[in-house]
């Protein structure tokens, strides 16, 4: 019966280790490509700044994962637990 619980305990922290991993990835990526993009687009066209869409964007999705993924998963366990401590 333990032995499962360590299970699971192990199995939800390397799931957790893995997401944040993705986030950290995910992260890395977009400061490295983002002055890329914007270096392409001041050196072939200056007057057309069309860098701000996928910096925007793209910074818009990394925000919101992170926030899911540091804010949303504690709430999401916090009512897991709460649902099932109400069914005991």
């Amino acid at each position: 019966m333990e032995n499962q619980m360590e299970t699971r305990k192990y199995k939800r922290a390397k799931e957790r280790m893995e997401e944040e991993k993705a986030f950290y990835i995910m992260l890395t990526g977009y400061f490295l490509l983002m002055p890329f993009l914007i270096f392409i687009n001041l050196k072939t066209d200056p007057q057309t700044q069309w860098f701000w869409f996928p910096l925007i964007g793209c910074g818009l999705s990394v925000l919101g994962y992170g926030l899911y993924l540091f804010a949303g998963k504690s709430w999401e366990e916090r009512k897991i637990r709460q649902i099932m401590n109400n069914k005991k």
